[in-house]
């Protein structure tokens, strides 16, 4: 499958996360933050994660920006849940890695804090609710959001728009993780002649990829 270049470094592209992340890829902070943000004590302080997943290529996490590795130990957790509650193993497709789903983060929030340490997929954004997120994803519109709830809903969000359902609404087949980032995102506006959410498809696998060397599908 033919995948469109790395977008370059400190490329936004405006659509992340359907316009709301802003802020740094890589290069100036431009969050007004002159220290690493808390993610959850009150004193600033952020010991490291038990499980470092390491930095996604253009979110960088030396310095002011070591907040961005603040979620780690969660993606962990929701990923393990995940593979574990479902029984796949890493040659089924609907298999996920930490790396994998890291690189996804950082395309949704890696720009910006408030929404890293509350809602890091975004999957609960007034703009974006659905009705059938709370069917799938386990949401009600408007609920507190915790980075855990976050990634646990976002899971089995991606895995439902990367299904195909038959008539009566069972899934027939998942297309795999860049179809189903594809409609995660699902935004048709263009961006210098791409498809918005294939340049976040190919932005989230490439840099899975060019990170980790996590070749998913």
């Amino acid at each position: 499958m033919a995948r469109m270049p790395v977008v370059p470094e400190g490329y936004l592209n405006g659509d992340s996360a359907d316009a709301r992340v802003l802020g740094d890829v890589g290069g100036v902070d431009v969050t007004g933050l002159s220290s690493t943000p808390d993610l959850g004590s009150d004193d600033g302080n952020m010991s490291g994660p038990k499980n470092p997943i390491g930095p996604v290529q253009g979110y960088p996490e030396d310095g002011k920006h070591a907040w961005r590795a603040g979620n780690d130990d969660t993606i962990v957790a929701a990923v393990n849940k995940y593979n574990n509650e479902n029984g796949y193993s890493p040659n089924d497709a609907r298999y996920m890695t930490p790396q994998l789903m890291k690189a996804w983060m950082m395309r949704e929030s890696g720009g910006t804090p408030e929404a890293f340490k509350r809602d890091p997929f975004q999957m609960n954004n007034g703009g974006d609710w659905v009705a059938r997120k709370s069917d799938v994803a386990g949401l009600s519109p408007g609920q507190a959001m915790t980075p855990q709830a976050s990634a646990d809903a976002a899971l089995r969000w991606l895995q439902y728009k990367g299904t195909e359902h038959d008539a009566s609404g069972r899934p027939v087949r998942y297309r795999g993780h860049y179809d189903a980032l594809r409609a995660y995102n699902g935004s048709k506006r263009m961006i210098n002649g791409v498809l918005a959410e294939d340049d976040y498809a190919n932005t989230v696998m490439n840099n899975a990829r060019d990170s980790y060397g996590d070749g998913q599908q």
